[in-house]
């Protein structure tokens, strides 16, 4: 029998459990070991009760108070000894077949050390934050710039993000930490996720670290998981959250200087602004709600551009 740990952390999701570990449960393949460990966050709507209740054959860490994402994380593969790890969120769920599919890149590959799934909205629509292209000055200013949408497809103007569905796996700069799946060779030899993120930033940052190590990070079109996404963080009504570009900006100059940094946040001012005063316009020519909430999102994006980073 080969072993797989399968990873949740929780936050105040108590509502999300029961689907996320069914569809673990559901899709482990036959002759392999899974143990599944929630590592609760201090949550305070009775999630710890619940799962202790109603799933006594999962493994539950619960913490005195949020230490975050990736030290969550890391407290699971620490007290581990499987040779593959399955990160999953809890508003992620697992169609059939996805588990077998990913650990079937490791066989094929091995050097594979991190592998995702394409993802999917509740509806079924595409994903584009699935995974995506190294964070550089070229595929920030792209997104940043909005070129990657006036020239999609074009060689050199890829974004951070996947463009478009593509039915062709490939081995992209990094790919969505909401569902993953690693070998613990690679993670231990390169080290855990950063525990200075607290959240966000932490899959950018891990599958760097694997690539530049030689090893290899694949996306995986083939399987595919729903992903609802923002459950138990804050999420910006139009964009995205507060914190996830914090997050960015710390994880960027702590990665490449200051001096990258104040052109990265040069770059998000001037997309933001520009995001800004595009919606201003329509929302005079043609008022509605969403016109101008996403006018207040991107004037917020630039305001939080101007922050002070404390690294």
């Amino acid at each position: 029998m080969t072993e797989l740990v399968t990873i949740v952390v929780n936050w105040n999701t108590v509502g999300l459990l029961d689907d996320c570990l069914r569809s673990v449960v559901r899709d482990t393949p036959p002759g392999w070991v899974n143990r599944i460990v929630v590592v609760d966050n201090a949550s305070h709507d009775g999630s710890v009760d619940h799962l202790r209740r109603h799933w006594p054959e999962v493994q539950v860490v619960a913490n005195e108070r949020n230490v975050g994402f990736c030290a969550a994380n890391n407290q699971a593969l620490r007290a581990s000894t499987a040779p593959y790890a399955l990160l999953l969120n809890t508003d992620a769920r697992l169609h059939p077949g996805a588990i077998g599919t990913m650990l079937g890149y490791f066989e094929r590959d091995p050097r594979a050390a991190i592998v995702g799934p394409r993802l999917v909205y509740g509806d079924g629509s595409f994903q584009r934050w699935t995974a995506g292209q190294p964070f550089t000055p070229r595929t920030l200013a792209n997104y940043l710039l909005g070129i990657e949408r006036l020239l999609p497809g074009r060689p050199g103007a890829a974004g951070i993000f996947l463009g478009r569905d593509t039915a062709v796996a490939f081995q992209p700069g990094w790919v969505s930490s909401a569902v993953m799946l690693v070998r613990r060779q690679a993670v231990e030899e390169v080290g855990l996720f950063d525990e200075r993120l607290f959240v966000y930033m932490d899959d950018v940052d891990l599958c760097e670290r694997v690539r530049h190590a030689s090893w290899h990070v694949w996306y995986a079109p083939d399987c595919t998981a729903t992903h609802f996404m923002g459950a138990s963080s804050q999420r910006a009504p139009h964009g995205a959250s507060p914190e996830a570009l914090r997050a960015l900006n710390r994880w960027y100059v702590r990665r490449h200087g200051s001096r990258a940094g104040r052109l990265l946040r040069a770059l998000e001012v001037a997309g933001f602004a520009g995001r800004a005063a595009a919606y201003a316009g329509l929302s005079v020519l043609r008022p509605t709600t969403t016109a101008r909430a996403r006018m207040r999102a991107h004037a917020t994006h630039v305001r939080l551009a101007l922050e002070p980073i404390r690294v």
